[in-house]
């Protein structure tokens, strides 16, 4: 079995310099619930823009693109998650789609919550 890609899109209530800042920031991110520990290769950045990203874990190889969309006061986040499974873990990849997109569905809503904590706290002072 082959690589399973997801696509998702979530909207934020901020701008999309304030997405894009967060969301590229290998700090800020490494603090996001769900992703502590993981160690984020940037690549294709295009400011305020779109980025892609990499991780590598012991079974599976993550490859997420990322393009953000103004809409009025919001930013509309469209990600594209490519999951390539290493190892045994090729042999049983078609059964663990569906905890992929649970994964994925769970990730992009704990990075929407941390931007608007993020973008809360810095209106506060």
């Amino acid at each position: 079995m082959g690589t399973i890609t997801i696509e998702s899109t979530v909207l934020i209530p901020c701008g999309r310099p304030e997405v894009y800042a967060l969301c590229t920031d290998a700090q800020a991110r490494a603090a996001v619930p769900g992703q502590e520990g993981r160690v984020l290769t940037f690549q294709d950045q295009e400011a305020e823009r779109s980025w892609t990203e990499t991780f590598v874990g012991s079974g599976e190889t993550v490859s997420c693109s990322y393009v953000l969309y103004p809409v009025a006061d919001s930013t509309r986040m469209t990600a594209t998650a490519q999951y390539q499974p290493k190892g045994l873990g090729r042999i049983f990849s078609a059964a663990k789609e569906g905890s992929y997109r649970k994964q994925e569905a769970a990730r992009l809503a704990a990075l929407k919550k941390a931007v608007e904590r993020g973008v809360r706290k810095a209106r506060n002072g």
